[in-house]
């Protein structure tokens, strides 16, 4: 197991300036957690990359909209997680700025609940007050904490003195929220996009403005994000995919006008769909390309699609919200599907991410 690179005992040199605190300040760091996941809330969708729910869609939108009002920032980093990513772009693209994805940030897999020893405030850790993890006592809690303190430090190092943004999550974040009060392991409850502040002051220690905020979700009802109608209630507020639903999966149906891509689409194809006509055609058209981006601003239609999409375990197909411009580089798409009532985007913006013009394919709903 390789050494972690972080130096704990190593005060680094970090920029201050005057941002209105009352006092110098240097690099802040903001943690927010994903919106909520499709694995949040279905109890047997297997998917170890779930995107959000529609309900997740509009609380990433909500923080994003939040932390350019109350909280800009220089750089937004995330986890390269979809659900991560998926808010990461919302609260970035409220800010004019592009994400950068960050190795290291990934959740847990392997849980690690019965290393812990138990705890109490006047029971400390059961009379193991001098008790600290290591790979022998807790192999799987120190694999996780050593990966995600790494990329910390690689990411406080390379943006010091900057507003950080960090999104991951929730086992993520309670390492780091450990790191920066000092404990040696913290169990931290984190909400879906709570935001917690960190920042580094003139008097060089680390200070805790706040944990897990969530006034930007204070209007948001959840009841005007119902889930799919196949979606079944289950116990404890959850939902489950019917076996029914699961087993259908080979008979897609895709709209008329679009269901010639089936059999035009190679391989080695990117194909970006614009407001699509329905949830199920761009899986459908595009299981064969080695890439496929489907964007939309209805947040129902990106629930409906990422749960089929997470059931069929399609890895190279993303459900996105539409953040314009375009966050893709010039001649990135093979083709380009766009209805031809759709004007939300500009003409000049498909003809700069597609390769040829003439791979631009506009449709009649």
């Amino acid at each position: 197991m390789p050494a972690p690179i972080f130096h704990p005992n190593e005060i680094p040199d970090i920029p201050l300036e005057d941002r209105g605190y009352g006092y110098l300040v240097g690099t802040e760091l903001f943690l927010v957690r994903h919106g909520q996941s499709m694995t949040n809330i279905y109890n047997n969708l297997v998917s170890y990359d779930p995107n959000l729910t529609a309900l997740g869609w509009a609380q990433a939108l909500r923080a994003g909209d939040y932390m350019a009002r109350e909280f800009p920032v220089d750089v937004v980093i995330s986890s390269p997680l979809r659900r991560a990513r998926s808010t990461a772009l919302a609260i970035a693209h409220a800010q004019g700025l592009e994400v950068i994805e960050m190795a290291g940030l990934e959740e847990f897999f392997a849980a690690f609940y019965s290393e812990m020893p138990l705890h109490h405030p006047t029971r400390p850790w059961w009379g193991r007050s001098d008790w600290s993890p290591t790979s022998e006592q807790a192999p799987a809690f120190t694999a996780f904490r050593n990966r995600v303190l790494n990329a910390l430090a690689d990411i406080l190092e390379t943006w010091a003195g900057k507003r950080i943004c960090l999104v991951s999550h929730g086992g993520t974040m309670g390492v780091i929220t450990a790191a920066m009060v000092g404990s040696k392991q913290l169990s931290v409850w984190q909400h879906n996009t709570g935001i917690s502040h960190f920042l580094w002051p003139e008097w060089k220690r680390w200070m805790v403005m706040f944990i897990n905020r969530r006034e930007h979700l204070l209007t948001l009802n959840e009841q005007d994000y119902p889930h799919p109608p196949e979606a079944e209630p289950s116990e404890n507020g959850f939902y489950r995919i019917p076996a029914s639903l699961i087993e259908s999966w080979s008979d897609l149906p895709a709209h008329p006008n679009l269901v010639f891509l089936s059999n035009q689409l190679r391989r080695s194809d990117r194909i970006l769909f614009i407001q699509p006509p329905d949830p199920l055609t761009p899986l459908r058209v595009s299981l064969r390309s080695r890439s496929a981006v489907i964007l939309s601003d209805d947040v129902h239609m990106l629930e409906a699609g990422e749960l089929r999409r997470a059931v069929l375990n399609a890895n190279h197909i993303r459900y996105e919200y539409l953040f314009l411009p375009l966050h893709y580089a010039d001649n990135y798409f093979d083709y380009v599907v766009i209805p031809e009532q759709c004007d939300k985007v500009d003409t000049e913006e498909i003809k700069r991410v597609v390769k040829h013009p003439h791979n631009v394919i506009r449709y009649r709903l």
